[in-house]
């Protein structure tokens, strides 16, 4: 039995899902960035997949079985589906660069994560996919976070072209500490 709330609520979460993603690539009303830039490194359509990834895949299993047959007008108003798509790769297309500060790093100009709230790193070179340069390398690199009086600091994963691994590298051993 289906009640007229059901496909608003799937929409609903559908425009959650992009909102989360679209705040991780572009926030119009944040602050002035604090401390002095020391790097920007701008992100490859692979790394901008990686940063996107676990909202993206979570948007399109929820439409895929949202989708199937016996439940597409159950889970979504109509249009949501092909649009939800559309802005998953309009919101994929969009630039990504990590901002590297003295105060710590950003991805664009959304909240910097300071340098105090991580006690080291682990670097992973990436190796080129499939044997095509065209895709490049990408580095992960782990930032672990410092304990504190209740639990640890959460750490961050930063996805990074190999080109530019080891100018972030230098930055880190200075301030990560």
């Amino acid at each position: 039995m289906q009640t007229d709330w059901q496909p608003l609520i799937g929409s609903s979460f559908v425009s959650f899902l992009l909102s989360f993603m679209l705040m991780k690539a572009w926030l119009p009303f944040a602050p002035k960035r604090p401390g002095e830039l020391l790097l920007e490194v701008r992100l490859t359509w692979m790394q901008r997949l990686m940063v996107h990834r676990t909202q993206g895949i979570i948007l399109l299993l929820y439409i895929v079985l949202g989708s199937l047959p016996g439940t597409e007008d159950q889970w979504f108003l109509p249009g949501t589906q092909p649009a939800g798509v559309a802005a998953l790769a309009a919101i994929l297309m969009l630039p990504l660069r990590y901002v590297f500060t003295t105060n710590g790093v950003a991805i664009n100009n959304g909240t910097t994560w300071g340098w105090k709230s991580f006690r080291r790193y682990d670097i992973r070179q990436g190796k080129v996919p499939l044997g095509r340069t065209e895709f490049g390398a990408t580095s992960t690199i782990n930032l672990v976070g410092r304990p504190l009086a209740k639990g640890t600091a959460p750490g961050r994963t930063l996805y990074v072209p190999g080109t530019s691994t080891t100018d972030v590298a230098r930055i880190l051993r200075k301030c990560v500490r």
